[in-house]
């Protein structure tokens, strides 16, 4: 008979570290909705799961990718209704209107950098005269 492995428990520190952020960032997710605390331990210090590393890897990855916590936050709540189809119904269109506004910034920068060039050119034109 198979025995259980038990699951991985982390005090807020410890989650930090794993995570790579602050325990004030753990704490802050923690008001927004976005994590959860599992239990508390002795002196009513905050524990976490292994779901809650992830959940913050999550969280970077999609905070890198231009979210705002309050699309994260409505992305949590769809995953924690529907599970995951829910959240990736809610995550695609988020992803194409980033896309989107990635594609016009770099329309942008093509301008900007179009016209600095020009700039520059005309400026050493003169200084060569």
């Amino acid at each position: 008979m198979p025995t259980s492995v038990p699951e991985r428990v982390f005090d807020i520190a410890e989650l930090a570290a794993a995570a790579g952020v602050s325990a004030r960032t753990i704490r802050y997710y923690g008001e927004l909705g976005l994590l959860d605390v599992e239990a508390r331990g002795p002196g009513g210090r905050r524990r976490y799961g292994a779901d809650a590393l992830e959940r913050l890897r999550f969280i970077a990855r999609l905070k890198q990718l231009g979210m705002t916590l309050e699309e994260i936050g409505a992305l949590n709540d769809a995953f924690a209704r529907g599970r995951t189809p829910a959240m990736l119904d809610r995550l695609l269109p988020l992803l194409e209107t980033r896309l989107l506004q990635v594609d016009e910034r770099l329309s942008e920068l093509k301008t900007l950098r179009s016209d600095l060039t020009s700039y520059r050119d005309r400026i050493r034109s003169k200084r060569a005269s």
